[in-house]
């Protein structure tokens, strides 16, 4: 006996098994439903076309996110919305406080800038593309408060038109029947002067002031060369004065040089001379304060003794007076004391008279003034 299949459980089976599948495809397929996203809104004056939803949102090439709605603004003289939205994980590197507070400080201080660009010349298919425009102002229209709004500029072709038309605005304005009128007046003021004798007059002198001109030429082209060749001397001999300046002034950037060093050098001697003479001057400040100091007591002391050497050069003398006075020869001191001189100057003869003796006979102590003769002493 079979077992009956239960199909209610077989439903049941296979609607889960694709509920989960959805749920992977939403979570990991890529598709983005579940991802936060910054939506900003754009505000343009120009036409769109070629923009549609799914648009890239690129900057410099990358793309940050996509087109997700396009409205045109009844009543505002043709503005047209652009929502976008971007997906904050491509947006690396942000500061603190988050994409969107970074990205409106891009705004206020980098010069981030929306603008409608072409992706192909040849479908015209538009894309939005944030750049770096610190150079244009920020423009805000404010048109939906609940959705933020970034600044926008008009694309290259919305500028290039513009141009082309006030251009064309500009030449409309020229008067150019007026200035063709005037110029075939000119024209025929020219031809009426041209055809006329005195122009055929001129011409003719012209032609001989041209002869004589080409004459002239001759003579000038004839005396050229030479003067060229002095031309040439001259600065042959001006290069050889610039060479010698160049050399005098190298010579003398060289001495320069060295009495710069020799000066160097002697600056640094005598502050090394000035450095130690600075201990010296302290001790003859040092040594003049303490003179300075000691200078009364040794003048008072220099006063005392001058004063006992007045008064021992005084009794010297009165000594001395007395002594003079006492060797005089009429004195009795005087007279014996020249006496004693005389005596002794003539004992100083009579020995001067035995040494002389004695010096010629050596052995007069021993034998006396009679010598024994030499058969004698045999």
């Amino acid at each position: 006996m079979s077992t009956r299949v239960n199909s209610a459980a077989i439903g049941g089976f296979v609607v889960g098994a694709i509920a989960l599948l959805l749920v992977a495809l939403l979570v990991w397929g890529g598709t983005g439903l579940f991802r936060s996203k910054l939506t900003y809104v754009l505000f343009f004056d120009s036409s769109v076309t070629g923009l549609n939803k799914g648009a890239p949102v690129l900057a410099r090439g990358v793309k940050l996110g996509e087109v997700t709605d396009v409205q045109l603004r009844w009543g505002t003289r043709g503005v047209i919305g652009v929502y976008i939205a971007l997906e904050p994980d491509l947006l690396k590197g942000m500061a603190a406080g988050g994409p969107a507070q970074a990205l409106e400080r891009a705004v206020r201080e980098e010069g981030v800038r929306a603008q409608l660009r072409l992706q192909s010349f040849v479908t015209g298919v538009l894309y939005v593309a944030l750049d770096l425009r610190p150079d244009t102002p920020i423009v805000l229209r404010g048109l939906d408060p609940k959705v933020p709004e970034l600044p926008t500029i008009p694309t290259d072709i919305e500028v290039w038109t513009a141009k082309l038309e006030s251009f064309a605005e500009k030449i409309e304005k020229i008067p150019l029947d007026q200035i063709g009128q005037s110029a075939a007046a000119v024209l025929d003021g020219v031809k009426n002067i041209v055809n006329s004798k005195e122009a055929q007059d001129l011409f003719k002198n012209a032609n001989g002031a041209l002869g004589d001109a080409r004459t002239l030429v001759e003579h000038v082209d004839a005396k050229i060369d030479p003067l060229m060749r002095q031309i040439g001397q001259t600065l042959a001999r001006l290069d050889g004065s610039l060479d010698a300046a160049r050399k005098l002034v190298t010579d003398v950037d060289g001495r320069i040089d060295s009495v710069a060093t020799q000066a160097e050098a002697a600056l640094k001697s005598a502050q090394t001379t000035l450095d130690d003479a600075r201990p010296l001057i302290g001790d003859l400040r040092r040594i003049a304060a303490k003179l300075d100091a000691q200078a009364d007591p040794l003048l008072t002391s220099l006063r005392g003794t001058s004063d006992t050497a007045r008064t021992a050069l005084e009794r010297a003398q009165v000594t001395l007076g007395n002594v003079d006075q006492t060797l005089q020869q009429d004195s009795p001191l005087g007279l014996e004391l020249f006496e004693m001189m005389r005596e002794l100057r003539a004992a100083a003869l009579a020995l001067r008279s035995l040494a002389d003796y004695l010096e010629r006979v050596p052995d007069a102590p021993v034998y006396g003034i009679r010598r024994p003769s030499r058969g004698a002493s045999r």
